[in-house]
């Protein structure tokens, strides 16, 4: 098997990167180097084509295959590589925490401490919205450092207007096309109205994406039925809302968790 290209970074506009975003694109027949990052956990969501998953582990080596929206966790420690599989190339999404190093060789006995963690798959935790539905990719992450997200929205529909004091997001786009308000701070005064009208926005469409910095006002108005991933800090609480087409508050709203499952 070849090599794929460099991963692409996906992270555009931080001074300081409190996660990691990177795409992977493997042509037919590209496999990664087995990989080790011992103080970090990844989680990894395939995005095109499908992939096979070579984990180690101290009794052996098991194999995965994942396709469209599926993904896995490499928590830290785990020894792994993964490759194209079928007819299609295989585009994959890797998230992750930053504190060190991801170590790279052709074998797994050249990387010291191999096979100390392990992979498992990501959660399906549904968030149902208004406009939609998320998926808590990484809800079963011990010690969580980043968020991973599925967000799905249909056609004709519009996240709040919102910003976070803490949390920073960033979101790249799988399927559809949505225009994204983003770029103003928010208010000091809460009380304040805003002006949709008076944001900058742009258009984005599939493999283009946007990050959103705390206190940023940003909102996504769907033109088609729209899928992204979206990486964040941990604070998935922090939300307050300046308009909403359903008229809900700020914070969590209980109601949107009532039927999900991990």
């Amino acid at each position: 098997m070849t090599s794929p290209k460099e991963p692409q970074d996906l992270v555009d506009g931080l001074t300081e990167r409190p996660y990691l975003f990177v795409e992977h694109h493997l042509e037919p027949g590209q496999a990664t180097l087995y990989r080790h990052h011992p103080g970090d956990h990844r989680t990894l969501v395939v995005i095109g084509g499908r992939v096979r998953v070579e984990s180690c582990h101290p009794t052996g080596v098991s194999h995965r295959e994942f396709g469209y929206l599926q993904g896995w966790h490499a928590l830290a420690g785990a020894t792994y590589r993964f490759a194209q599989v079928g007819v299609e190339p295989a585009l994959v999404v890797e998230a992750g925490s930053v504190t060190g190093p991801t170590h790279e060789a052709p074998e797994p006995a050249a990387l010291v401490g191999a096979g100390t963690g392990r992979c498992l798959d990501v959660s399906g935790y549904r968030v149902a919205k208004p406009w939609g539905h998320e998926i808590w990719y990484t809800d079963n992450l011990p010690d969580p450092r980043y968020a991973l997200k599925q967000i799905h929205m249909t056609a004709g529909h519009q996240s709040s207007l919102q910003s976070h004091q803490h949390k920073v997001e960033t979101n790249y786009v799988v399927e559809g096309e949505a225009t994204v308000l983003n770029g103003v701070p928010a208010p000091a005064d809460r009380g304040t109205v805003v002006d949709p009208g008076t944001l900058p926005r742009t258009v984005h469409g599939r493999r283009s994406g946007w990050t959103s910095a705390a206190t940023i006002l940003h909102r996504v108005v769907a033109h088609s039925t729209y899928t992204s991933i979206e990486v964040s800090t941990t604070e998935l609480d922090d939300v307050i809302r300046w308009a909403d087409d359903s008229n809900r508050g700020n914070g969590r709203i209980e109601d949107e968790h009532a039927g999900a499952r991990s």
